[in-house]
């Protein structure tokens, strides 16, 4: 039996991307942080280095409701910063693909607010966490 080269070239690809796929999923954080706000939403974070003088991380969510839920979420690097900038929208149980976020310092806070039950946004649920 014969090796071509492009043969060897296809093995060394897939093996290659495999071995990206398995870094990426093994360097996300383990631990699941619920938000201030929503017990059933919660967090995770990974630190994934730097661009320029900028920390680089991976924000991922998780639904632990057993519906559809909508919430508004921000990065803040000031603790009187309240702004929610964002959207996102999670079927029941799903865990949200990670999102790339920039921050000038490695203490910064996630706020969650505003979540809903429904598409809309609208009627928007009190914090359940005490």
């Amino acid at each position: 039996m014969k090796l071509k080269l492009r043969d060897l070239l296809m093995v060394s690809a897939v093996l290659f991307l495999g071995f990206i796929a398995y870094s990426n999923f093994s360097t996300l954080a383990k631990n699941w942080t619920s938000t201030n706000c929503y017990k059933n939403i919660q967090y995770r974070l990974v630190q994934d280095g730097k661009k320029g003088k900028r920390f680089r991380w991976k924000l991922q969510f998780k639904n632990n409701y057993h519906q559809l839920v909508t919430f508004n979420y921000g990065i803040t690097e000031e603790e009187n910063n309240f702004l929610t900038n964002q959207r996102k929208t999670l079927q029941a149980h799903q865990t949200s693909e990670p999102v790339e976020i920039y921050t000038d310092q490695q203490k910064f806070y996630v706020l969650v607010d505003g979540l809903s039950f429904e598409v809309s946004g609208q009627p928007t649920e009190p914090c359940d966490t005490e």
